[in-house]
């Protein structure tokens, strides 16, 4: 019992030096350091299908609203990504500058070990995330889509709204159309560019039933945005009308609408950040609610396979 508690009391007081010294800020740093690196990496490696490729490919995707067919990126994404840990690195520097600068005067050994250990634990995730980033698929390389079996019949709210070119938009506008209704809103930095980047991604496999299908993006932010922030939303990531229409409104209807689709959010602080449910409804040609999918690996898949299946059913007639 003794010499239990003498070795936790040498555990806690290394931990409390390690706090309380340099190790920890320095180990901090390098981290965010070689996530940059990391970054900056994954930047420069071509896309490609499979592999360490691929898995760049979805960082891109994920983190700076890249387009696959056109392979252009959004750099403001970019410099936020980069600017974050770079500021937070800088922000330990400086609250730590004593101990960190004492260290330095005594030796570089401890402190490339440090390093060391910081390069391990980024490579370690990294790879991870590669092989994590390879999710069970069927014999045909595709994530099987059970159709009939997730499928509902639930009927969706009504309400009219307008859009971000002005024009009121109601559901029964779309009758005998496939309708996806998902939320965002303008100032959303991190889901909602990849929301709207799969939306594209996959609405441009139908281009030759576009006239039969609609996205409605209701804002989950009404009190702030604006129909010109909304608009800015469409250009910035190609999603215009009338293919897509970005609704606002009076924010006690479009909570309301927003409740009844069960989009669930929770605004955070008080910078306008909010975090939500990051889902898609899709409603059939009967106009009623027959998929709800969730954004995760499948999601473009099972979301293409779902427009198939009902778009398809209007010419099987």
């Amino acid at each position: 019992m003794n010499d239990g508690t003498a070795k936790l009391d040498v555990a806690i007081a290394w931990l409390a030096r390690s706090l309380g010294g340099w190790r920890f800020p320095a180990l901090a740093i390098f981290t965010l350091l070689f996530f940059v690196a990391l970054l900056i990496g994954l930047l420069a490696i071509p896309p490609t299908d499979a592999g360490v490729g691929a898995f760049a490919r979805d960082v891109r995707t994920w983190c700076f609203n890249y387009d696959p067919a056109t392979g252009e990126m959004d750099w403001f994404y970019v410099l936020v990504m980069l600017s974050k840990p770079m500021a937070l690195a800088g922000l330990i520097a400086a609250i730590w500058h004593s101990p960190l600068l004492d260290a330095c005067h005594r030796g570089k050994g401890e402190i490339a070990l440090i390093a060391g250990i910081a390069l391990i634990g980024v490579g370690v995730v990294g790879i991870s995330f590669v092989f994590a980033g390879k999710p069970n698929t069927d014999i045909d390389g595709e994530y099987p889509f059970p159709a009939e079996r997730i499928r509902t019949d639930i009927a969706p709210p009504e309400f009219t709204l307008p859009d971000h070119t002005g024009e009121e938009v109601s559901l029964a506008d779309f009758q005998d159309q496939v309708v996806v209704v998902t939320a965002v809103y303008a100032t959303c930095g991190e889901s909602c560019p990849i929301i709207l980047s799969t939306l594209r991604t996959v609405t441009d496999q139908f281009e030759e039933y576009h006239d039969e299908l609609t996205v409605l993006g209701i804002t989950l932010d009404p009190e702030r945005d604006s129909p010109e922030d909304l608009h800015s939303l469409a250009d910035r990531h190609r999603v215009g009308a009338p293919l897509y229409r970005l609704l606002h409104g009076d924010p006690d209807e479009v909570n309301r609408v927003l409740d009844e689709f069960s989009f669930a959010r929770t605004p955070i602080g008080d910078r306008g950040q909010i975090d939500h449910a990051n889902l898609f409804i899709v409603i059939d040609r009967q106009g009623v609610i027959a998929y709800r999918i969730t954004l995760g690996d499948r999601t473009e898949n099972w979301l293409s396979r779902a427009l198939e299946h009902l778009l398809s059913e209007g010419t099987e007639q």
